[in-house]
């Protein structure tokens, strides 16, 4: 009995671990008496912060996706709390029950995106798109992906395919594809910040290329990451990652 209960222990404890995925540093941020009295404006900023892709909270304000999407519930006990904050004195006990709640929506919105068969508007086009990128001189993400990431057999496979036309592609062509792509997602050489700067420069790809200099992406940020990456690279032929799957 004592030996199935240590199982039993360890068990818990590592089920408890994975659960608490996102943890949040809350003391490089100034969360004191004074700055709660805005409650919604710091954990906007701490979501904000450290929220992997703004399209985690659809680019909208953070707290206003949690309350619309009911996750913040309307006049939830959660809700009332944070409220309060405006007008009660502040004490430690309100601030670490305010940082619990701020991990604990970051945890809410956190996702990881893998395409589905219908993410892909295209794929004679994707297919196309990747072969021609191959055999230009200048820095794409499809020449990055068919030149770095691909392996030999996989690279053989899309030029195969591209031979095919349209009508000629089976839905178990387009869900090959799309299983590929989805193992491509998860490889560290997938990301290249300099064929994403040439598709494109914004506060979003900037991000992206700063998260990617760091020494250890989870498998979340890695694969995140490049998710945001291939949907830059081809908008045209990848849906917004907000109707991607989770």
């Amino acid at each position: 009995m004592k030996k199935m209960s240590k199982i039993l222990l360890v068990i818990m404890v590592v089920f408890l671990g994975a659960c608490s995925s996102m943890n949040i540093d809350t003391s490089k941020y100034k969360i004191t008496t004074e700055t709660l009295k805005e409650p919604y404006k710091v954990m906007d900023e701490i979501l904000i912060r450290e929220s992997i892709l703004s399209d985690w909270y659809n680019n909208e304000e953070p707290v206003r996706y949690l309350t619309t999407r009911q996750i913040i519930k309307k006049d939830g006990k959660e809700e009332v709390f944070l409220n309060s904050l405006k007008t009660k004195k502040i004490t430690d006990e309100d601030i670490e029950k305010f940082n619990e709640l701020t991990k604990k929506y970051l945890n809410k919105l956190e996702k990881k995106y893998k395409l589905k068969d219908e993410n892909i508007k295209n794929t004679k086009e994707l297919i196309k798109n990747l072969v021609i990128g191959y055999n230009v001189v200048y820095s794409t993400t499809a020449k990055h992906i068919m030149t770095v990431v691909a392996t030999e057999s996989e690279r053989n496979y899309v030029l195969e395919l591209n031979k095919k036309s349209e009508d000629e592609m089976t839905d178990k062509d387009r869900t090959k594809v799309r299983k590929l792509l989805n193992k491509w997602l998860e490889r560290k050489e997938f990301f290249d910040g300099e064929s994403i700067y040439s598709a494109e420069v914004s506060k979003d790809t900037v991000k992206l290329v700063e998260l990617s200099k760091k020494k250890e992406l989870t498998s979340l940020e890695l694969n995140n990451l490049n998710a945001k990456a291939m949907e830059v690279a081809f908008p045209e032929l990848i849906s917004t990652l907000s109707r991607w799957g989770k």
